[in-house]
């Protein structure tokens, strides 16, 4: 046999069971075979971790040799390989037998019952009655003592894929086989039991069981489901695909879907089991209205849009449009946030429609824009493995984005090296070659003087910079005083490191930079960007797989809500409202020429309406009185206006101003689509029906809209349903680079990355290649330093930083009303604080603490931890008990109004005497 090259690979031919087949050299046996058509038994075997070879029971025939293990066995050049024979079976058979003597046999009762793997197996093989006695004297007892990960022992049969899922796939290494023989068994940490070693509950291990010693409740409580439909995560930005197992119209369980393109069968604790929300108790079931004296009652659908048109129509016609706005959601459907933004330009005449991106990652979106043409990512998350240096910033993927966390930490395991920047000890940061541990508030300077040792150090790439940029000359002037040694004065982190962490990034031939909300939530966050970016491509990073600069997004669809243009200056697909292309266009496709007046941003509706300009407000799904910064300042405004509809799944501290609520629905009742992170657009289906008394949130802002007089184009006529699908044929119609978008394109392709310019192009994975920058030529960008928003003083000498934690989301919302809340880290709020501050502040361990800012206090337990620095403490804003964003000022970048979330100086106050309750003190501190 000779070898051929085929698309660079050199090829080989073998034989299996007398066909021919060329396959790629070094491909496994088993590979091979399943190329044909052709399958052997595995039970240690899965296609997401290495080969293991533990069970044998993969052997196939290997003509002229001994069977050999098909899992991990390179093929051989003009090998011939049979998979199935009389001498296979009986060895088979003989493995089963072995496995199955120690193995209860009581299939009828085990959930794994039509789906273990090891049935299967005996059934192939013709085993009925084991020839050995069970060797055990008696049987482990069950472990039930995790909210949703069983453990049952004696189902066992040690074929490892739990622990390797949870040290190759996961990256958390918490599992372990101990003992010997018929004595093994799994063990968590020390054998101290999950929550205590631990584990981030992702339940990979449950997922790879093929005997169900590993379990859920789901299965466990429910049996199989009657149906699965498969759908897009609503939590963080990674978009995981997941597979939604219904039974009787109510959602059992979810397991990742072994399909899915961003998460390729991994999910974590939040999209695995945080989904009982969706049939809490305390849903909104039914439309509200305020009464005089303060309390709301319940009313018809037909009562409360009725109500809603007439208040809306006063508004616009007796004050303008000026005097209305909206806010839409990024846990909603691009086709529900497309529907928003028409309304407001269509039937209120207003260009004054924001979402949350503006609190998160607007300088993000406006840096990308502005140097390379488009506001989104370079990169695929794919691409972490195609790196050779990662340099993070301002992100704790292993807690906010848990998936993509992993995947990292895969990468790093493989050899990538890796920079962290971050005022905290993360996971990532102990893992990283050079940690940066920067004060809050100083990403600008320290981003300044990497960029300064790549220019002065000659680590840049002066071809490229010469064909494909301009403005270089301005930039490198501008940083020749921004030394290491000047860093350190504001960002107290040693200059040695930020030459080290410089030149370790230009080293690589592959290099990435990813951010996150410490970049954009900190000090100037549009100038950090733009300075991460020019790092990216002064030294050619850029456009290439494994490089680029990439913010990670927050909420699984804050991409896509702004790409579809739920915002007040754009348009879809970043087309500014003053383009007059794209007015031209917008004016042919709505009948109506758009609106030209300067819409609000979030900020500036609440500036607004304190100010008494703004009338009425529509909230989609945001809890702004909860998630946004300087809350009081945030509830006086809701409280001045006029009118006020918030829509909603939960009663909530924003629905409870409001004069109207409406009953939403969550993202396993409806169909659409999501955009995650990395510009990947996938379908959302609906799992279950809506809950009875709530509706599907486009078909309430669709139906307003019937209700004021105007036909938004996606339905058959009031009361009809809005097709999605034609408000994505709209979407795309009016936007560039999704022209190739369409519903049947999803459904043939599964996904597909943005731009996509026509209904032939496959979608782009890497924006910017080879130089070809959306702009024309990349815009390198000064970085002025400035100053944050406030720093610490005498009388507030401490900085708090914020964030999420692992086992919550957002404002907590969904995940409070989950299994996930049983989990002893997920059960309340915690302020972090270095061992050195607590003891000079003679704070321990779980006391109560008052964390006091210039706007406000709240009262929580402390956690001492090394995992802050000295001088900064952290929290989460999870916890309406707590009101952490009560702290938080409203200072702001200067291009984009994001706030500064991420610096605030506080003082820390231990509590003595008197009412030590944190959730009456914090009511206190509050009212």
């Amino acid at each position: 046999m000779i070898r051929s090259l085929d698309n660079g690979h050199t090829k080989v031919t073998v034989t299996i069971d007398g066909r021919d087949v060329r396959v790629d050299e070094g491909t496994t046996v088993l590979h091979a075979l399943r190329s044909t058509g052709k399958d052997v038994p595995t039970l240690c075997y899965s296609d997401r971790m290495k080969p293991y070879g533990a069970c044998r029971t993969c052997l196939v025939e290997h003509e002229g040799r001994k069977p050999v293990a098909a899992c991990h066995t390179p093929v051989s050049e003009g090998a011939s390989y049979k998979t199935s024979s009389p001498l296979l079976t009986r060895l088979r058979k003989n493995i089963t037998e072995l496995i199955v003597s120690d193995h209860p046999l009581e299939c009828l009762d085990c959930t794994a019952n039509g789906r273990c793997e090891l049935q299967t197996l005996a059934q192939q093989v013709g085993l009925r009655t084991p020839r050995y006695e069970n060797p055990r004297t008696h049987n482990p007892p069950k472990d039930d003592s995790h909210p949703f990960i069983k453990l049952e022992m004696d189902k066992c049969i040690g074929c490892a894929r739990c622990v390797r899922a949870c040290d190759e796939v996961q990256g958390s290494f918490i599992l372990g086989m101990e003992g010997r023989g018929y004595d093994t068994r799994v063990i968590a940490g020390n054998d101290t039991g999950f929550e205590e070693a631990n584990c981030v509950s992702c339940g990979q291990c449950v997922v790879e069981c093929p005997v169900a010693a590993l379990e859920e409740p789901g299965t466990r409580d429910h049996g199989l489901p009657d149906s699965t439909v498969n759908t897009t995560c609503s939590y963080c930005g990674v978009g995981c695909s997941l597979d939604v197992h219904v039974k009787d119209g109510s959602v059992v369980n979810i397991t990742p879907s072994p399909t899915g393109s961003a998460n390729l069968g991994h999910t974590c604790v939040k999209g695995r089991f945080a989904h009982q929300f969706a049939h809490s108790d305390d849903r909104l079931t039914t439309p509200l209205i305020k009464q005089p004296d303060g309390s709301f009652r319940e009313a018809s659908w037909d009562e409360t849009f009725d109500l809603i048109a007439t208040k809306f129509k006063q508004v616009r016609d007796d004050h303008g449009p000026d005097a209305f706005s909206m806010i839409s959601s990024s846990r909603c459907t691009n086709e529900e946030n497309y529907l928003m933004q028409k309304f407001a330009r269509v039937v209120m005449g207003t260009n004054s429609i924001d979402n949350c991106s503006r609190v998160c990652h607007s300088p993000s979106a406006y840096a990308l824009g502005k140097a390379l043409g488009t506001g989104a990512g370079t990169n695929s998350f794919q691409d972490v493995h195609e790196s050779d240096v990662l340099l993070i910033i301002g992100a704790n993927p292993t807690e906010a984005h848990p998936v993509f966390g992993a995947r990292i930490k895969q990468s790093v395991m493989a050899g990538c090296k890796l920079i962290i920047i971050d005022p905290r000890n993360t996971e990532l940061a102990q893992l990283a070659d050079v940690h940066l541990p920067l004060r809050p508030g100083s990403n600008v300077a320290v981003v300044n003087a990497l960029q300064h040792v790549l220019i002065e150090e000659n680590l840049i790439d002066p071809d490229f910079i010469a064909q494909f940029t301009e403005g270089f000359d301005v930039v490198r002037e501008e940083l020749k005083t921004c030394t290491p040694e000047w860093a350190q004065e504001i960002s107290g982190v040693d200059p040695d490191l930020i030459r080290d962490a410089a030149r370790l990034y230009a080293s690589g031939d592959a290099a990435q930079i990813l951010w996150g909300l410490g970049v954009t939530e900190a000090g100037h966050g549009s100038n950090t960007a733009f300075g991460l970016i020019n790092m990216a491509v002064m030294t050619g990073n850029i456009g290439r797989a494994g490089t680029g600069s990439s913010p990670i997004r927050g909420q699984n669809n804050v991409q896509g809500a702004s790409d579809v243009g739920a915002l007040p200056n754009v348009f879809s697909d970043y087309r500014p409202v003053t383009d007059p292309e794209a007015r031209a266009e917008h004016a042919n496709v709505w009948g109506i020429e758009p609106p030209t007046n300067k819409g609000l941003r979030i900020p500036d509706m609440f500036n607004a309406a304190q100010e008494g300009t703004l009338k009425a407000m529509y909230i989609l799904a945001e809890d702004v009185a909860q998630s946004d910064p300087n809350t009081s300042h945030v509830v006086g405004a809701l409280e001045s206006l006029d009118f006020l509809v918030v829509q909603e799944i939960f009663m909530n501290p924003t629905a409870e101003l409001a004069d109207v609520v409406l009953p939403g629905t969550t993202f396993l009742e409806k169909d659409g689509t999501f955009v995650n992170s990395d510009r990947r657009i996938q379908r959302v289906r609906a799992a279950i029906e809506p809950i009875p008394g709530t509706m599907i949130d486009g078909d309430i802002t669709n139906t307003i809209a019937r209700r004021m007089g105007v036909d938004l184009g996606f339905d058959s006529g009031e009361g009809t349903p809005v097709d999605v699908s034609r408000v994505m044929d709209e979407l795309a119609a009016l936007s560039p680079k999704w022209r190739g978008v369409s519903y049947d394109r999803l459904e043939e392709l599964g996904f597909l990355q943005w731009p996509c310019w026509d209904a032939e192009h496959p979608g782009t994975d890497i924006v910017h290649r080879d130089g070809q920058f959306l702009r024309g030529k990349a815009m390198l960008t000064p970085t002025p330093w400035q100053e944050p928003g406030e720093l610490p003083d005498d009388e507030y000498p401490i900085m708090l930083t914020t964030g999420r934690q692992l086992f919550h989301y957002n404002v907590g919302t969904m995940t409070r009303r989950t299994d996930v809340s049983k989990l002893v880290k997920a059960k309340e709020e915690t302020l972090r604080i270095h061992p050195a501050d607590a003891r000079r502040l003679d704070v321990r361990q779980g006391d109560l603490v008052d964390v006091t800012s210039r706007r406000g206090s709240v009262r929580v337990r402390a956690e001492v931890t090394k995992a802050t620095n000295k001088g900064t403490v952290f929290m989460t804003f999870h916890f309406p008990e707590s009101r952490t964003n009560l702290l938080i000022s409203d200072a702001c970048d200067e291009y984009t109004g994001c706030p500064e979330y991420k610096v605030c100086a506080v003082r820390i106050e231990k509590v003595t005497g008197g009412d030590t309750s944190p959730k009456q003190q914090v009511a206190a501190a509050t009212t």
